[in-house]
């Protein structure tokens, strides 16, 4: 079990090289020397990101039991399935299109149910990075992730895709959320309602009422302009994340929902407390 843990952990730190080293490069074409000169503000953003995704995988085996109870849940309720001999008569670059539009969509509603009521909580955690950078897209509480994979492994059970069809996608799928986190404003022209940019993420992450509940999208843009969320104004130049975030504090990131979550309670109880007072 621990050995376990501390492969998943040294994958997810290892998975930081490769990014840091594309996303740097490409800061320095952009930017320059400014790109390197790293300011307090980032290091700690980077800092508590890195510490976050290497605290998540930390779960991986009762992740793994997760993914296992679902599957053969799904199973066992008899749910369709699309029959394997379906995607074999399917070309590979046609089978990877179908699941990158399909995760895509996925991802747009889970995207959506996130910032309601309650659920909020959990995502506001990767809305708290004041600093926007690559490695903001790691910054999750472990309570999303299983969100997130849930819906992964039911989407995956009713496909039934075959495994090289969804593992083509998945490094770029990591690579290109990544870079809609950088602070450097890449606009496609017209392509921005089609591919999501880090222009277009930056209005998401606004701190700034007009922009929120927009831009949903992970991969593709067009879902926010199909769907009536799309807005990208032009570049953005506020400020990012929300009154009251958390902040850099990983402790405070990884109690934050539930902090929220029993402030009511604490607030009626406080308040019954007063009333019982002589």
């Amino acid at each position: 079990m621990t050995q376990e843990m501390l492969i998943a952990a040294f994958g997810a730190l290892k998975g930081y090289l490769i990014p840091f080293v594309i996303f740097t490069g490409l800061g320095l074409v952009i930017a320059g020397r400014d790109a390197v000169r790293w300011s307090s503000e980032l290091l700690a953003s980077v800092r508590s990101n890195i510490l976050l995704s290497l605290i998540n995988p930390l779960i991986a085996p009762a992740m793994m039991i997760g993914v296992v109870l679902t599957r053969q849940g799904y199973d066992a309720l008899g749910l369709p399935q699309t029959p394997l001999a379906f995607w074999d008569q399917v070309p590979l670059w046609l089978t990877i299109i179908a699941w990158l539009l399909t995760i895509d969509f996925l991802d747009y509603w889970n995207h959506r149910l996130l910032h309601t009521r309650g659920f909020w909580d959990i995502h506001a955690v990767h809305h708290s990075d004041e600093t926007l950078n690559w490695s903001t897209s790691s910054r999750m509480h472990v309570l999303e992730v299983v969100v997130m994979q849930i819906s992964y492994i039911l989407l995956a059970s009713w496909m039934n895709i075959p495994a090289e069809g969804v593992g083509a996608i998945a490094a770029l799928r990591v690579l290109h959320n990544n870079w809609v986190h950088t602070k450097y404003d890449v606009h496609l022209g017209p392509l921005v309602k089609v591919i999501s940019t880090p222009r277009f993420h930056h209005w998401h992450h606004a701190d700034d009422k007009a922009a929120y509940d927009t831009n949903f999208a992970n991969t593709f843009a067009f879902w926010d302009v199909l769907f009536g969320t799309y807005r990208v104004p032009g570049p953005y130049k506020g400020a990012f994340g929300f009154e009251g975030t958390p902040g850099n504090d990983v402790l405070k990131l990884l109690i934050w929902p539930f902090l929220k979550w029993t402030k009511p309670f604490m607030r009626r109880e406080q308040k019954q407390n007063i009333l019982l007072t002589p």
